[in-house]
């Protein structure tokens, strides 16, 4: 990994998006980023995208915003407080 630094996902200074650990110093993430988030201590990797609209996958439930698409195909929303490296 190029990066073990790890970052807390914030909300960003500019609407609508997420920082790294501080809303007005940190880095912003955006679409076509390399990251990977932590979920129940394992590390998914995979790239940022943005939508007006995305669906959740097996589910009706429908969000916009930033979400990561794992290199296995899963779609997770980001939000505030997750865990990311960037790669």
């Amino acid at each position: 990994m190029s990066n073990e630094t790890v970052y807390t996902l914030v909300p960003s200074t500019n609407r609508g998006r997420y920082a790294l650990d501080d809303p007005v110093e940190g880095r912003d993430i955006t679409g076509g980023d390399a990251l990977a988030i932590q979920l129940d201590r394992r590390w998914i990797e995979g790239r940022v995208e943005h939508a007006h609209l995305y669906a959740i996958a097996r589910t009706e439930h429908v969000e916009r915003g930033y979400y990561l698409i794992a290199r296995n195909g899963g779609v997770c929303g980001l939000c505030v407080g997750m865990k990311v490296r960037l790669r």
